[in-house]
């Protein structure tokens, strides 16, 4: 393992704080104090385009960090275990939050299955670059996706046409394949500057996940607190 790296933590606490604005925003519309669409608004939808590269980058950074040099199986078991364990309770709240469109495959699940698969690429970070590009490429250009595996899940599954949710396998995981080139090559050689800015956010980075399951909840709290208070 060669340790933890303070400008990967910067970069997904990062990614947590434009989270946290964004589903913000998202509760805003839902409980009636906004009009928008962040599913279907230009701005909304490159906004969370930001955010998601943010996270999946820093994910393959953290893989090729953890693990390029060894990999402890038992423990890395245990981590995706605990994704996958987390995915389904995620899983599970979505479906009584939003039973219409609920979250079967978010960024947690996105991460748990990335994440092993991810390993394969570790020891070639150029192959990495090439296929993650490569998959990006053909994603926009129409030549690659998941379209029709996700037309056969909905008719045969069962799983909800629309999700407040979805982290697709294809293009997502190009970009976890760059993060991977870019943690090799130590492209963060220019190092981010320490003060109490970055520190803090390397500090909400190296608790993202906690962050990631308890902000919505808050958020809810908090709004259904204030419509307590201030009846129409």
């Amino acid at each position: 393992m060669l340790g933890r790296i303070f400008e990967v933590d910067v970069i997904r606490g990062a990614s947590i704080v434009l989270m946290i604005i964004f589903h913000f925003g998202f509760d805003l519309n839902l409980f009636g104090y906004a009009s928008y669409n962040t599913s279907a608004d230009l701005e909304w939808r490159i906004f969370r385009v930001i955010i998601v590269s943010g996270f999946l980058l820093s994910m393959g950074m953290s893989s090729y960090l953890a693990y390029a040099q060894g990999i402890r199986w038992n423990k890395f078991g245990i981590s995706v275990a605990k994704l996958a364990v987390t995915a389904l309770l995620i899983s599970l709240g979505s479906l009584y939050m939003y039973p219409q469109q609920w979250v079967y495959f978010g960024i947690i699940h996105f991460i748990a299955v990335a994440l092993p698969i991810s390993l394969l690429f570790l020891s070639i970070p150029s192959t990495a670059l090439v296929v993650g590009a490569g998959i990006i490429v053909a994603y926009l250009t129409g030549y690659l996706g998941i379209q029709p595996i996700w037309q056969w899940a909905v008719a045969n599954i069962g799983i909800p046409k629309h999700t407040v949710d979805l982290v697709s396998f294809i293009p997502w995981f190009g970009v976890v394949l760059i993060g991977i080139f870019v943690a090799h090559h130590n492209i963060f050689a220019l190092r981010i500057k320490h003060n109490r800015f970055s520190g803090g956010l390397s500090y909400l980075g190296k608790h993202s996940l906690v962050i990631y399951l308890i902000h919505q909840p808050i958020l809810f709290l908090g709004f259904n607190i204030y419509q307590y208070l201030t009846p129409n």
